[in-house]
């Protein structure tokens, strides 16, 4: 699938790399950029679903990625950004040409081509999957002379078990689901610890103990041992962080 993404990058004149406002370092690819720079394309940074982060973590991010490349932030729900992002894109080819949207799995590619077009013009998943939803590379007109390529996703999300989740990998296909859950679980709860507790109706002293009860709660009994289906919790969690029902942000390298 990644030599997909690379082929797309040599048939345009620039990229636009989707990147998940919550997690910018994790959720971007700096081998695409450096492949996009060697072939002479541009690369725009975009920041979506900032609706899930303060306005001004999204522009202390904007900041520290301008450094690099020209960044927008936008949040596809709320129908923000995405007017400048179109500008952005018409500039940066002078009017005409065509542009591929590139990132990982869930970080909104497609959300914010149909967004651009005005209409569902590419398919949009409700679920991480492994492959990357887009199975294919489609072309879709965004403009009167201006066409975007939805690649797919960057395939496979590598890294730890935690990165690998957070960039779009299938909580069904991870060895251990709970490490990375936990680590969601952690960083939600210093962001605001009220938030879980809020959303799940369970109450939190530690995260193995939510993911516990969350599975108690919900009626999640493992059917060889009569314990809470603590896995089930945890894969829960990770969904859930992708359909934004988890939200926390981290800061950009001071």
């Amino acid at each position: 699938m990644l030599s997909k993404v690379l082929a797309s990058i040599r048939r345009v004149d620039a990229i636009v790399e989707v990147l998940d406002s919550r997690e910018p370092d994790l959720t971007r690819s700096r081998e695409i950029e450096g492949y996009a720079i060697k072939n002479g394309k541009q690369v725009i940074l975009v920041l979506n679903k900032i609706d899930l982060i303060p306005r001004e973590v999204a522009d202390r991010w904007k900041d520290y990625l301008s450094k690099d490349f020209p960044t927008i932030y936008v949040s596809t729900r709320m129908r923000q950004g995405t007017r400048i992002l179109r500008d952005t894109i018409k500039e940066s080819l002078k009017g005409e040409g065509k542009v591929a949207f590139v990132g990982y799995p869930k970080t909104g590619k497609s959300s914010i081509i149909n967004v651009l077009k005005g209409k569902k013009a590419a398919s949009v998943s409700t679920q991480p999957m492994s492959t990357g939803f887009t199975k294919g590379i489609q072309l879709v007109k965004i403009d009167s002379k201006i066409y975007a390529i939805d690649t797919p996703g960057v395939i496979p999300p590598h890294g730890n078990p935690f990165e690998k989740a957070i960039r779009g990998t299938n909580p069904d296909n991870l060895d251990n689901p709970i490490p990375p859950a936990v680590s969601i679980l952690e960083k939600a709860f210093q962001i605001s610890p009220a938030l879980l507790e809020t959303t799940y109706k369970v109450n939190y002293i530690s995260p193995m103990q939510f993911l516990q009860d969350l599975a108690k709660h919900r009626g999640w009994i493992d059917r060889s041992d009569k314990e809470p289906d603590v896995d089930l919790a945890a894969k829960t969690v990770i969904k859930d962080y992708h359909n934004g029902k988890i939200t926390y942000y981290t800061l950009p390298p001071e």
